[in-house]
């Protein structure tokens, strides 16, 4: 898991048509038009514009988050440092700057690289007097897996309580209201039982919740449903998505939330991650209302070795990485967009599809997916119906040269295992 503790130790999218779809006709005549939608939520990217120094001041739409967790811009990886090697691969920011007696030297690599990174609010003062550095700093790292470390090493930790949190929160905006605040939650948060074992409570488990997520300004929690050890019937791509479902209870419906996926072995035991595997995690997270992607590269394992950038050192992991992130940048004015309701999809053979349904470029589009959930917790091949908020037309299957029709509101088209269809019409 991203516990602080371990420290110590696109092409594919741009050439696509659409195709007009034709809207729903007019009501006969002496009957009355249906009542105006009503008006949209903002785009994501508008929650950014608060903060003059953070990650999107100018609420751009093409910008979407991808970051990677606790990294070092000063290392070296293949002959390239760490701050130079992440953009090389759609990685534009870090989360974290690892605290300890070496972080001038991660400073002076992160001001030489020209990376950018969310910091430790200790470095609040650093931060504020470095004005010609200004882009370099996006944010505060304020907490890693509070709800997960009120006990470590048996010694109880009020400052993870979520009352300390948010002070210490609060604090860091009362004195840089520029840039954002970033916490990372554990299983008590982001997974469906997490209640189950969650211990000092503070007032009940769910309005602890609900504090934690009102300290950051943008959370994520981390659940490693691929790898985790004890995966039980929670193995599969769903239970990434089911990570931002949990959260979007406590911490509300416009509040960015990044999905979190492992590149390696986030474990001591258990599995390590494969490419496809990865995708589908990524995709499940977006198809859930993921705002954001955060990679975990630090891999541990039972002899007690750990290596700390997996997206790097697998080279099998990392041109995945890359191919994934460049088709999440292509579509980051639609990821971006808001997410609409009027679109469902069920398949031929009981397997779960997850969708999401947005307006964007003066289109409509769908993104759905083939996953699982614990009842069916793998995926397959399937023939999925996808009702959609127009009876008839054709749609553009973005990336894979081909169309599809619209016939009586739905679509029908064949899935392979956790595949990932894009439409636009």
């Amino acid at each position: 898991m991203a516990r602080a503790r371990h420290l110590a130790l696109a092409a594919l999218l741009t050439a696509a048509t659409a195709c007009k779809a034709e809207a729903e006709p007019p009501p006969p005549q002496g009957v009355p038009p249906a009542p105006a939608r009503d008006a949209q939520p903002a785009p994501v990217v508008d929650y950014y514009k608060k903060w003059a120094n953070g990650p999107n001041p100018t609420g751009d739409p093409n910008v979407f988050p991808i970051t990677v967790w606790m990294q070092d811009p000063s290392g070296i990886e293949n002959g390239v440092k760490l701050g130079k090697a992440y953009p090389e691969i759609g990685i534009d920011v870090g989360l974290g700057l690892w605290e300890d007696e070496w972080w001038y030297l991660r400073r002076e690599g992160l001001i030489e690289t020209d990376w950018r990174v969310y910091v430790d609010p200790k470095r609040l003062d650093t931060v504020l007097g470095d004005k010609g550095h200004e882009r370099n700093y996006v944010g505060y790292l304020v907490a890693d897996e509070p709800d997960m470390n009120k006990v470590y090493g048996d010694v109880f930790h009020p400052e993870m309580q979520p009352s300390a949190i948010l002070a210490k929160s609060n604090d860091t905006r009362a004195k840089d209201p520029s840039r954002p605040t970033y916490i990372n939650f554990g299983v008590w948060m982001g997974t469906p039982g997490g209640s189950v074992g969650y211990g000092y409570v503070e007032k009940s488990y769910e309005e602890d919740m609900k504090t934690y997520c009102s300290a950051a300004d943008i959370a994520s929690a981390d659940y490693y449903g691929w790898t985790h050890p004890d995966r039980g019937d929670r193995v599969g791509a769903f239970s990434y998505g089911e990570v931002i479902d949990t959260m979007r209870k406590w911490c509300g419906p416009d509040k960015p939330l990044y999905g979190f996926v492992e590149t390696g072995h986030p474990h001591t035991h258990g599995e390590t991650i494969t490419p496809d595997q990865l995708e589908s995690a990524v995709w499940n997270t977006i198809l859930h209302g993921a705002t954001g992607i955060n990679y975990f590269a630090h891999s541990f394992y039972t002899d007690g070795k750990g290596e700390y950038s997996s997206v790097l050192t697998r080279p099998e992991i990392t041109a995945k990485v890359k191919e994934v992130n460049a088709k999440l940048k292509a579509l980051a004015p639609v990821l971006n967009a808001p997410s609409l309701p009027g679109v469902t999809a069920k398949s031929d053979n009981d397997i779960p599809v997850s969708v999401l349904h947005k307006e964007a470029q003066g289109a409509k589009w769908v993104l759905a997916q083939t996953d699982g959930n614990t009842k069916v917790p793998r995926s397959g091949a399937a023939r999925v119906e996808i009702t959609v908020p127009v009876q008839s037309g054709t749609a553009t299957v973005v990336g894979e040269d081909r169309t599809v029709s619209i016939e009586n509101g739905k679509i029908v088209d064949d899935f392979g295992p956790y595949q990932v269809h894009v439409y636009r019409f």
